[in-house]
């Protein structure tokens, strides 16, 4: 799962949507040229490695970082490295950081803080520390987490909380901090409980034998032992100073350059920095460096856009070699950045107000970032040149990509860092705005914004010309055509809409094509698929020739949710995955906008039973909609929380999302949503034994049932049909089922239609109709069979089972020893009909019967790989991996695929 190394996700071709977080920063830095061994040091950290903090301090220069490396690779310690820097000041990114380097440890890890790295709200220290102590406590390895530079944190939020998760940190892990300076941490706590490992800047300091060996081994300079004895004590061991002293001293040797050199040394290094070891090199190199240096990170392309030297390899290659405090940011060399020692010096050199060539570089760094998808980067870059204009510039090009990926956190960040008075002559950039406002529901400030364009007329598109100008009409329109769906979805002008999106936005059809979505939205918020689906169909042209990813994922999910009310799990499943398959061939790592499908999945996941899955896609589902404030996907994701905890019995956590939900409701000032969210919590606190909610909220709606048919009032409805059911008003309820299942059935709305005749199932046999009984629960069972339905089934088990066990009620076809549907059905409730197969039965054969090869492709299987494509990834013949299929079939006892991977979920394989 590489969630994080955003820097190797894309092709140099296709443009990064707005990377957050930079991979290298979490690599362990890779070993270059020869590094003087330190044994005495090592040998210290290895003997105090189970000690729960481990500080290392030193000057800038000292080999700090190195010797933890030799450390970590001598012995071999599984780490999370996170390399810090300045901007990680700010709490929020602080941990984001933090998650993302120790979930590149271990798979199990990855999976648990994936889903926290896609959310774009703020974290609190508390939260992380909590959910930090919750996952790592299980761990059974030593884990050694390392902050690098940690000197650069200046945060006392951040030093808080890192006190707070030293002192309740699980055992087997432990904190490495490295840092210039003394660190804001109590240490003398630690030394009292034996807590704590301390190298300090003098244990780094060189003595006199190691800068001997440093002359000898490492840079070879002609230096007599008195010289060296010199060197030693006026660097005092610094091996920073001494690496210096070796560039500057090559191939320039007389007795008495020494001493000149020495004299020179002083606390403020940036002199000594500039004139001995910039200034010292070719014009070329010199040009070179200073250009470079103001840039936080770089690689061949951007040192030849900045400079202009097509030798710039060449050059990159020469620093180098010639050890000029260039690091490498990745095994491969790719990317570079400089020792901070010499970028600070080279900056302060420009002095404290943004020069003519520094804001030049800037501004091609910018451009060139820009380009390639580096868009933090570049809007960094941008900021930096300190020309606000030509940042303003770069976010009127570049913030359609954070739009399109919905990053709108990141483009609303930048967008509020513009001076007030730029961002307001700019229309195109208050549109941006309200589009990725839009979705967070912030309708107030979108409506107010587009009043006052509307009345500054022409004057506000003055600025533009040409397709600007085109767009900036375009979003105007647009936005005012859709807001009134936010506002309401239910009762929206969608003759109006559909009019538009035929006939507007000529020269912008993916706006058309959104429109179109918005337009089966509304047909699926009224419980009508059926023209969702053709209203989506209508737009699928224009949609997927655009490439716009937003729109093409939003189109995806309201698919997925039109199969999905017309009952087809498999054509539910089918999109999602060609969504994720989309998003792959586009080279698109795990952005929020890769989890706008999985609400979709979650619900199949329910539906089947797999209860597991369906928490962690709602969860992760759930939180992408807590970003983008969706008041409509919020409710659906807390619906299906709420049930995949009342399944588990865990009632609790569904109260929690019950009010969740609505209050989320509530919040959006939409009396329809309210209605929704109340029918749903009344239904829910009925299946967990709380009838009182569900006999208030009936007293309080007063359903008819000659009210207009929408989506929420089918919820409305079944709400009300159950607490007929509780009271055992079966002829009522009769009644009432029939004339609704019709009403969904007219609609194909075959999710509804399918709990309806489970109900009314049970409202017959308990009225003693056991032939209407059985006739009504043989529909669900012919109609859920090809999708996989068994949650509806285990929802009613009483009545399930009741019909389903007794031979003498169950149709002919339906038999429980004919049908392995209905022993799964029966397995699904927890009851043995005759041949019924538990999952528990086989759960003690899993390290017994299946080999480890046979677990590789039941576990490619799983993730949907045919056989030629596993004979491929295991290196065996098509052939034998269908031998290996026979024999886990036989081992699971199943007769298909689906079957093999349904019994490895129930069995916790894959």
């Amino acid at each position: 799962m590489d969630f994080v190394r955003v820097d190797n996700a894309f092709s140099p071709t296709v443009p990064r949507p707005g990377a957050m977080l930079i991979g290298t920063k979490l690599l362990i830095p890779p070993s270059h040229g020869k590094v003087l061994p330190r044994p005495h040091l090592i040998d210290r950290l290895s003997a105090g490695k189970d000690r729960r903090l481990i500080v290392i301090t030193g000057v800038a220069g000292s080999g700090k970082t190195s010797l933890a490396c030799q450390w970590i690779r001598r012995d071999d310690i599984r780490t999370a490295w996170y390399s810090l820097d300045g901007t990680d000041n700010e709490s929020d990114l602080f941990f984001r950081y933090l998650l993302a380097s120790l979930a590149d440890t271990t798979g199990d890890l990855a999976c648990a803080i994936g889903p926290w790295l896609q959310e774009q709200r703020r974290f609190t220290p508390r939260e992380v520390i909590s959910f930090l102590v919750e996952i790592l406590t299980p761990i059974g390895h030593d884990l050694y987490l390392v902050l690098d530079d940690y000197h650069l944190i200046t945060s006392p939020e951040i030093h808080e909380a890192l006190v707070s998760f030293l002192n309740y940190m699980p055992p087997r892990m432990h904190m490495v901090v490295i840092s210039r300076s003394a660190v804001p941490i109590p240490l003398s706590r630690f030394r009292v409980r034996g807590q704590v490992v301390e190298i300090s800047a003098d244990d780094m300091m060189f003595t006199e034998k190691e800068t001997e060996r440093f002359f000898a081994e490492i840079m070879p300079v002609n230096l007599t032992p008195e010289e060296i004895h010199d060197l030693a004590r006026y660097t005092e061991g610094w091996v920073g100073g001494l690496q210096l002293f070796g560039l500057s001293l090559k191939d320039r040797r007389s007795p008495e350059d020494l001493g000149d050199h020495l004299g020179r040394i002083s606390k403020e290094t940036t002199g000594y920095l500039i004139e001995e070891v910039v200034d010292t090199q070719p014009e070329r190199i010199r040009t070179f460096l200073r250009a470079t240096a103001l840039l936080d990170r770089f690689n061949v392309d951007l040192c030849r856009e900045i400079t202009g030297f097509p030798d710039a390899a060449d050059i990159l290659e020469y620093v180098y070699r010639n050890n000029l405090f260039l690091i490498p940011l990745d095994g491969e060399r790719t990317w570079y950045r400089y020792h901070h020692l010499l970028s600070e010096a080279i900056r302060k050199e420009t002095g404290s107000s943004i020069s003519a060539g520094a804001c030049e570089v800037h501004r091609k760094a910018a451009l060139w970032f820009a380009t390639n998808g580096y868009l933090e980067d570049a809007f960094r870059h941008a900021f930096s040149s300190g020309d606000f204009d030509f940042a303003a510039d770069l976010l009127e090009d570049y913030l359609p990509v954070l739009q399109e990926c919905y990053e709108a956190a990141s483009g609303l960040r930048w967008l509020a860092r513009l001076p007030h008075n730029i961002f307001l002559q700019r229309t195109l950039l208050r549109l941006y705005e309200c589009r990725l406002k839009i979705e967070s529901l912030q309708l107030l400030d979108i409506e107010a914004v587009l009043q006052d364009i509307e009345e500054a007329g022409e004057r506000a598109f003055a600025r533009y010309e040409g397709s600007k100008k085109s767009l900036c009409r375009d979003l105007l329109a647009y936005l005012k055509y859709v807001l009134p769906y936010y506002y309401d979805p239910e009762n929206t002008d969608v003759e109006k809409l559909s009019e538009i999106a035929d006939g507007a936005f000529a020269e912008n059809r993916t706006l058309a094509g959104f429109i179109k979505i918005v337009v089966a939205g509304h047909y699926l918020y009224r419980g009508d698929p059926c023209p969702a689906s053709q209203a989506l169909q209508d737009s699928a042209g224009v949609v997927f020739s655009s490439e716009n990813l937003w729109t093409r994922m939003c189109w995806y999910k309201q698919a997925a949710h039109s199969e999905k009310l017309q009952g087809r799990l498999q054509r539910v499943d089918a999109i999602s995955r060609e969504a994720f398959a989309y998003l792959d061939r586009r080279g698109v790592p795990d952005i929020p906008l890769k989890f706008m499908v999985h609400l979709p999945l979650g619900w199949v996941s329910y539906f089947r039973n797999d209860l597991k899955t369906a928490l962690q896609y709602a969860l992760t589902g759930s939180r992408y909609m807590e970003e983008t404030k969706s008041a409509i996907g919020l409710l659906e994701g807390y619906h299906l929380l709420a049930l995949v905890y009342l399944a588990a019995d865990e009632l609790r956590s569904m109260d929690l999302y019950l009010g969740k939900m609505q209050e989320t409701a509530k919040s959006a000032v939409s009396p329809n949503l309210q209605a929704l969210a109340d029918a749903v919590a009344a239904r829910l606190s009925m299946s967990s034994g709380d009838m009182y909610r569900a006999e208030q909220w009936a007293r309080k709606r007063r359903l008819t049932l000659d009210e207009p048919f929408s989506y929420r009032y089918v919820h409305e409805c079944m709400a009300q049909a159950d607490l007929l059911f509780h009271r055992q008003q079966h002829k009522e309820l009769l009644e009432m089922l029939s004339r609704l299942r019709n009403l969904c059935a007219s609609r194909n709305l075959m999710e509804v239609v399918l709990d309806i005749d489970l109900l009314e199932s049970g409202a017959h046999l308990m009225s003693g109709n056991r032939d209407e009984a059985v006739k009504a629960i043989m529909r669900p069972i012919a109609f859920g069979e090809p999708n996989g339905y068994l949650r509806p089934f285990v929802n009613y088990r009483s009545v399930v089972t009741k019909i389903l066990n007794t031979p003498n009620l169950v149709a002919p076809q339906c038999r429980v020893n004919e049908s392995p549907y209905c022993r799964d059905i029966l397995a699904a409730c927890g009851t043995t009909g005759n041949e019924v197969l538990h999952p528990q039965k086989l759960a003690g054969k899993k390290d017994r019967d299946l080999t480890p090869r046979e677990m590789e492709i039941l576990t490619l299987i799983a993730a949907g790989y045919r056989n030629k494509e596993i004979a491929a990834k295991v290196y065996v013949t098509v052939d034998t991996v269908k031998a290996h299929l026979k024999h886990i079939f036989e081992k699971l006892s199943v007769e298909t695929r689906v079957q093999a991977v349904r019994r490895a979920r129930d069995l916790g394989f894959v």
